[in-house]
């Protein structure tokens, strides 16, 4: 047990070494130290309190359970911390964006029905036709983002334009694909 002033003296090293012996008082101290800027990350990546709150817990539960996985040669202490919430947080957005996902576009493991097959064969028609009829910037990123699965740095790096530019190119078609399916009645696609 250390007493309270020390922990706040206790190197990333001795931090990680405490946290190895099962030193509560070293976790807390390490939370105290760390927990702002961990929730930070997972703040602006997540863009949800209560998600940022859940992968500062699984960060430090981390810490607590595989203290060992931190290497000191590599970076500090404080770095590393930022990357796991990162990374958690990163896996929190992705999960959301498949729980999301309209249930059409979900994978189900059932063969699709005959219906099923009619209908998703009519929308792809449709959003065909619609991405046609965007101007040739918009839809060349569009087909290469979504035909060609290409990363948008990918595309911009193809196409000789920086990614911002891409990244505005591709809400200006998302916009106006979206405009053009509700038109048509087609909100759903």
């Amino acid at each position: 047990m250390l007493p309270d002033h020390a922990e706040a003296i206790l190197t990333d090293d001795e931090l990680v070494r405490r946290l190895g012996l099962g030193d509560e008082v070293a976790l807390a101290a390490a939370y105290d130290r760390f927990a702002t800027m961990v929730h930070a990350v997972a703040a602006r990546v997540c863009g949800e309190r209560h998600a940022a709150e859940d992968v500062t817990q699984q960060v430090f539960l981390q810490l607590w359970t595989s203290p060992g996985t931190f290497d000191g040669h590599k970076g500090s202490l404080r770095g590393w911390l930022a990357v796991l919430a990162h990374r958690r947080a990163v896996d929190w957005v992705r999960r959301e964006a498949v729980r999301s996902r309209p249930s059409y576009a979900r994978v189900d493991d059932s063969a699709p029905s005959a219906e099923e097959q009619a209908l998703d064969a009519t929308v792809a028609r449709r959003v065909a036709a619609a991405v046609d009829q965007l101007p040739e910037t918009y839809r060349e990123v569009v087909r290469m983002l979504y035909y060609e699965e290409l990363p948008v740095r990918v595309i911009a790096d193809r196409l000789g334009i920086p990614e911002g530019t891409t990244k505005t190119r591709l809400r200006a078609a998302r916009q106006r694909l979206a405009a053009e399916l509700a038109a048509a009645g087609w909100a759903g696609a």
